[in-house]
């Protein structure tokens, strides 16, 4: 248990550290872009190939789990709209586009990364896969039309989502290795060795991204939907990880691959989309730091609950 205290004491620590220089200048206020874009396009990438190149095979568990992380969010759309109902078109806009998608890639991943095999690691791109095709476009595309306000309405634009998708780089690479791992295609060991000093600096780079990009201001009267929307998703995050451990029939690193992701913290996306729909990015923003440092706790707590040493 003190092993797992240490390594989430360093994620911690890492996060502080840019905060902590964004605070006194030491960087510029563009460093938290610079940095996200190095582990969105480089690191990231990095650390998804060389996870996935463990995996002697793929099963239909992994496409499925691809599935599961599209319905999760379509579950939470629908609990967004419910909870915002009889509001204005920017606050329905806010709730719908805060409440489901995941931040994967840049938080949970490492996480999983650090204490779970390859399989694991696996897991966590294929659900964030499906994360990924709503988070990026799919749920934006639904809400700016569903909300009456939109700033832009044009319906659900299928071409939009997948030019999103199309310029992920994180997500042709997760595409990619599935199917390079389905039909047994490995790449060349030189090949990993190369990219192995970047996937194991990924950790390191998605936290020190979420330190000098993390922004919190609370008013008083974001209080009380920055607590509704919170909690909505604390309720679904215990709902859906005793679903995932205690009722499929994945193998255990799968299930707890996707414990870990259930208590994610919201999308770094989502504040910007709200703006699109007339909500409050300000808001929103405010919400998405809040669940990061709640997710930190919960992970943790996660980890030694489940016995993951």
């Amino acid at each position: 248990m003190v092993g797992i205290l240490l390594k989430a004491a360093a994620f911690v620590f890492i996060i502080l550290i840019g905060i902590f220089v964004r605070k006194i200048h030491l960087v510029g206020p563009e460093a938290g872009d610079a940095v996200k874009k190095l582990m969105l396009n480089f690191t990231l990438p990095c650390a998804l190939i060389t996870s996935f190149s463990r995996i002697e095979s793929v099963s239909v568990t992994l496409l499925l789990l691809t599935v599961l992380g599209i319905g999760s969010n379509i579950i939470m759309i629908i609990v967004g709209g419910i909870a915002s109902r009889g509001r204005k078109g920017g606050d329905r806009a806010m709730y719908m586009l805060s409440c489901p998608a995941y931040n994967i890639g840049a938080f949970c991943l490492p996480f999983v990364q650090e204490f779970l095999p390859a399989m694991g690691v696996a897991a966590s791109c294929m659900f964030d896969a499906g994360n990924s095709i709503m988070c990026t476009g799919g749920t934006y595309a639904f809400v700016s039309e569903y909300t009456a306000d939109a700033a832009n309405k044009h319906g659900f634009d299928v071409k939009m989502v997948l030019k999103r998708l199309s310029k992920s780089v994180a997500f042709l690479v997760y595409v990619t290795m599935f199917i390079l791992t389905c039909f047994n295609i490995h790449l060349p060991e030189g090949v990993l060795t190369i990219l192995t000093p970047a996937s194991n600096a990924n950790a390191c780079m998605a936290m020190l991204m979420i330190g000098l990009t993390f922004h919190l201001e609370l008013k008083g009267e974001y209080i009380g939907d920055i607590v509704k929307m919170i909690v909505l998703r604390q309720i679904w995050a215990f709902i859906f990880a005793a679903f995932c451990y205690f009722v499929l029939p994945f193998d255990l690193v799968i299930r707890q691959a996707l414990v870990i992701v259930a208590f994610g913290p919201m999308s770094a996306i989502a504040p910007a989309f709200t703006s699109m729909c007339n909500g409050d990015e300000g808001k929103a923003s405010a919400a998405n730091s809040l669940t990061i440092i709640l997710s930190v706790i919960e992970i943790t707590v996660v980890l030694i609950v489940l016995g993951i040493y």
